[in-house]
């Protein structure tokens, strides 16, 4: 990527290119299973092991079932089901995805690794794994149409879901229209991002789509705004934090603002619940504003708001002065984990 750029102008830059990401997963030479009913196991953190969640709502669209890992190891489960396993790691060194590789390995499991490359990507090659090689230069975060758009195939290919070719050609074009660099979102984004002023950011969405969506956007506006951010799921959010917005008193009214993501096939039960639970908290919290999912495929309709959302943490940023490039605790912490050169702790690695 272009260095001269500011930390603004450049995740800016990289957020353009998320439908030339998905484009590129879309021309991967991965083979699409005829035989659906398989079952996979995406392991991986952050920005790459977000990928899992966005498989899993899309195969649920689909009735097939897809399974998410975000610690060290594998599951339990996986010993006796014998899933095929994806690890995702952009940077190839990332501590609890070279766990579950590791430990998938171990157990003879059928695995794939999505990576840009680094130790990741050389364990897996020398053991005879497949790798998806993506292009590395990104954030991880800003990576996501490489790593989504493979995991994808490689879900395919495993049978859990259809060929995302032609979804993943509309939900390409749905990105450079909404966060190209002429794209329109900027300003639904900008739109928000000035109603939300001051105030911590809530998410809503409800399953299987827009939670996704809704957990994204929370971890955009954490990483690239450096801004306290929580979500929550319809309708589940009706049986229990509608009740949390009295105490203290008139702090949330003031300092928290909720933005709804809403999609055509939610069910008639939350669209109901969307409106009943507005109008009950309105003089308790700010309801900023909603978006809406646009596009014909699930995956489309996700990127969509995965794209304004994208847009959204960036003006937030903007108008907090924060550099949506740095990650200093992050790096921080990164550090504190790294062992010493003699040191045989296999459980602390870089991210």
């Amino acid at each position: 990527m272009t260095e001269n750029l500011s930390g603004l102008a450049e995740m800016r830059s990289q957020m353009a290119s998320l439908g030339a990401q998905l484009r590129w997963g879309a021309d991967l030479g991965l083979p699409v299973r005829d035989d659906p009913g398989g079952e996979i196991l995406v392991c991986g953190m952050g920005g790459s092991g977000i990928t899992g969640d966005f498989l899993a709502a899309v195969a649920a669209t689909e009735g097939g079932r897809a399974s998410v890992h975000k610690s060290y190891g594998l599951p339990g489960w996986a010993v006796r089901e014998k899933p095929s396993v994806a690890v995702v790691s952009y940077s190839g060194d990332t501590a609890e995805a070279l766990s579950s590789w590791e430990r998938a390995r171990e157990l003879g499991l059928s695995v794939t690794a999505v990576t840009s490359g680094g130790e990741l990507g050389e364990n897996a090659a020398r053991a005879g794994h497949r790798v998806v090689m993506v292009p590395g230069g990104y954030q991880p975060r800003s990576a996501l149409g490489y790593g989504l758009s493979a995991v994808l195939r490689v879900a395919a290919a495993a049978g859990v879901i259809s060929d995302p070719r032609p979804s993943l050609e509309e939900a390409a074009s749905i990105a450079d229209g909404l966060s190209g660099m002429e794209g329109e979102g900027m300003a639904l984004a900008s739109e928000l991002a000035e109603a939300m002023a001051g105030r911590m950011v809530g998410i809503y969405g409800s399953s299987p789509l827009t939670a996704v969506a809704s957990y994204r956007w929370k971890t955009q506006v954490n990483e690239n705004a450096k801004r306290a951010a929580f979500w929550a799921t319809m309708p589940e959010a009706t049986h229990n934090e509608i009740t949390g917005w009295d105490f203290p008193a008139g702090l949330a009214r003031s300092q928290v603002g909720l933005v709804a993501l809403r999609d055509r096939d939610e069910h008639p039960g939350v669209s109901s619940r969307f409106g009943h639970l507005e109008e009950l908290t309105a003089d308790r919290v700010s309801w900023t504003g909603e978006v809406w999912a646009q596009g014909s495929s699930p995956l489309a309709r996700l990127i969509s708001l995965v794209a304004v959302g994208d847009l959204f943490s960036l003006e937030l940023a903007r108008l907090g002065g924060a550099d949506p490039m740095r990650v200093e605790l992050i790096d921080r912490l990164k550090e504190r984990m790294t062992p010493p050169p003699d040191s045989t702790d296999d459980t602390s690695r870089a991210f």
